[in-house]
């Protein structure tokens, strides 16, 4: 038997196996970003959907309710029932850290805008502390919305 040929056999499926193996840990690194990608953007989407949910809800109820005490109860359940908090806790077990902080900001400012049918008795869609209140939690909106598109787009390892 020749050495050689054996030699080149041998050495021909270590090189057949090692790229197979590399391969393979390519394709297996980019799936995984890929679901990563895929579940970032699904949890972006519910929470930017739970605070427009609860952003039109307060708006419906402020036309709706007049008496301070039931507004308030309604936007507190309407909070609930939009699980705001609940995904809001989902973003910061699995969004980066710059998103996170975007995340709690959005949620500061919609939480006080809330708040103002506590505090303002009178408050319709069109006094002054409801319009700052809202173009407050705009701006949030639009910061955490930057973040999670940066966030989306950057290469994941």
């Amino acid at each position: 038997m020749d050495w050689g040929t054996l030699l080149s056999t041998a050495v021909g499926a270590v090189l057949g196996i090692g790229s197979t193996l590399i391969a393979d840990h390519a394709r297996s690194r980019r799936e995984q970003a890929n679901r990563m990608h895929d579940t970032l953007r699904d949890l972006y989407s519910t929470y930017l959907a739970s605070l427009n949910d609860s952003s039109s809800i307060l708006r419906v109820i402020i036309l709706r309710e007049s008496d301070t005490a039931a507004r308030y109860q309604a936007a507190l359940d309407a909070f609930r029932d939009a699980s705001v908090l609940t995904q809001r806790y989902r973003i910061a077990l699995q969004a980066p850290p710059a998103v996170q902080e975007k995340s709690d900001q959005a949620y500061k400012m919609l939480r006080q805008w809330r708040d103002l049918l506590d505090t303002h008795p009178g408050l319709s869609l069109s006094s002054s502390e409801y319009l700052e209140g809202l173009e407050r939690f705009h701006q949030a909106r639009k910061d955490l919305q930057a973040a999670m598109r940066a966030s989306l787009n950057a290469p994941h390892r």
